[in-house]
């Protein structure tokens, strides 16, 4: 992953000083790392397994809406970008799993839904979202 810097001109004091440098051979595997930091005044959070889900969809803006949620409130993330988050402490918000298990409850109240694609057209699946956001409605 890294690779000796030895052959640059300008190294030639850092060599006399005992200095090593070194520069990433692979640059691109390090932009993975910035962890992503929620803010504190976000609600819902839309969790997909490859792509973020479009805030524009309308049928996530009707469930954002009957959960009573501003927009600017909700932030879509995929599986692997979950693994970096930084979470407030004293935080409450709502996790949406759509298309994917839940595999860290993230200190959230969850929600699982099949794959938006899925959950569009299967009326039992809607059912069964309308019900876990009544749920919710009814136990805060």
């Amino acid at each position: 992953m890294l690779t000796n810097n030895r052959n640059k001109p300008h190294t030639f004091i850092f060599q006399e000083l005992g200095i090593t440098l070194w520069k990433l051979r692979y640059p691109v595997v390090l932009d993975s790392i910035n962890p992503i930091k929620l803010w504190p005044s976000l609600r819902l959070v839309l969790i997909s397994p490859d792509v973020p889900i479009s805030l524009n969809d309308p049928f996530i803006k009707d469930v954002i809406r009957a959960m009573q949620i501003n927009p600017r409130e909700v932030c879509a993330l995929t599986t692997n970008q979950i693994k970096i988050l930084i979470i407030p402490s004293e935080f409450s918000y709502y996790c949406w799993w759509i298309g994917t298990k839940v595999s860290n409850n993230l200190n959230s109240i969850c929600l699982t839904t099949p794959a938006l694609s899925i959950l569009k057209c299967d009326i039992h699946a809607k059912r069964d979202l309308w019900r876990q956001i009544s749920d919710i409605r009814l136990n805060i």
